[in-house]
């Protein structure tokens, strides 16, 4: 009898802790994340991106192009269709081209802040896209992750973009 209320509570404890560990994030999750969405949008995988939005995702941005701006704020339906959209045309580009006008992505963090308990970051980054070693666009955004069950969410942010027209 003692043995099955001991096992019962060892049970309990490894569950809060793994409950705990789970839903932690730290720095290394936030660089590895961006790292793997850095892969998924080179490898023009719009899955890949959509399925680490959170169902909250909302992403607030200005664009800039050829001297005017435009604000808008999109859910995470709006965005992943958009960057399913933009990676098919990028990708009919690279392959159209024999992978010569293929898209160079340079990503850079900024800042990451852990919020106290460890359940969120505020992760800031500059990115810029190159094709055939001319600017595309440049992006500096501000954006908010968390982790549930050992999965990093995007939850969206800010982001100020500039496109460039050739």
């Amino acid at each position: 009898m003692i043995r099955i209320l001991l096992l019962g509570m060892a049970l309990v404890v490894g569950g809060v802790l793994a409950y705990e560990h789970g839903h932690r994030i730290s720095e290394s999750d936030v660089r590895a994340h961006v790292q793997s969405q850095l892969e998924a949008t080179r490898r023009f995988d719009g899955d890949a991106l959509c399925n680490s939005m959170a169902k909250d995702y909302r992403l607030q941005g200005v664009y800039y192009v050829a001297g005017t701006h435009e604000r808008r704020d999109t859910r995470r339906d709006e965005t992943c269709r958009n960057a399913r959209d933009g990676l098919a045309a990028l990708q009919s580009v690279s392959a159209h081209t024999g992978g010569l006008l293929a898209v160079d992505i340079t990503y850079e963090i900024t800042r990451i802040e852990l919020a106290p308990g460890g359940r969120r970051a505020l992760v800031e980054a500059t990115s810029t896209a190159k094709i055939g070693g001319r600017l595309l666009s440049r992006t500096r955004a501000k954006g908010h992750l968390s982790r549930a069950f050992w999965r990093v969410r995007d939850h969206g942010g800010e982001a100020q973009n500039w496109i460039y027209m050739p």
